[in-house]
């Protein structure tokens, strides 16, 4: 495990509300060795915007195109390890949890910043709107036990046994 190297001080890894695992196996350890956690992918490859639908057409050089099944490497790069339709029908699940004048992009990006083991956040953006939305997360009030412990019985009763892919 990364832990265990000596002078370890940060580990990139992937972590979402799709991608729960590193909650359970990987932050108490990290916290216990100092060690900051960089969370990239907080929005699974766009998935958890909410702005894909099923049928999604992505450019040829685009990994959500050419590695929706792990072709070139792990499927779990690509939209958290989930079919693509499989996403997004959980996407429309998920939107229950958002509070009122939260996108579901904020929402995802706030999940991951109630916890202290996260040090930073690495979203992705287009252009100047989609970096202000990311900004904002921050600013926004923790989501609350109450919602984490919804999301975390949503990912256990609705996604987990979809994600693909080492893990």
């Amino acid at each position: 495990m990364c832990l265990e190297q000596d002078g370890l001080t940060s580990l990139q890894i992937i972590f979402n509300v799709f991608r729960q695992k590193p909650i359970t196996t990987l932050f108490e350890r990290a916290q216990e060795k100092g060690v900051a956690l960089i969370v990239r992918l907080p929005v699974a490859s766009g998935l958890l915007t909410g702005k894909f639908t099923a049928e999604a057409k992505f450019p040829a050089d685009d990994h959500r195109n050419f590695n929706r099944d792990g072709a070139s490497f792990n499927v779990g790069e690509t939209f958290a390890g989930l079919p693509l339709a499989k996403g997004v029908e959980l996407v429309e699940g998920l939107r229950a949890f958002v509070p009122e004048g939260m996108t579901l992009s904020q929402f995802a990006m706030r999940w991951i910043l109630d916890f202290p083991a996260v040090s930073v956040v690495i979203p992705g953006a287009k252009n100047a709107k989609q970096v202000a939305e990311n900004c904002s997360a921050s600013e926004l009030s923790p989501l609350g036990d109450e919602r984490h412990r919804q999301i975390a019985e949503f990912y256990n009763e609705q996604v987990a046994a979809h994600i693909r892919g080492l893990y």
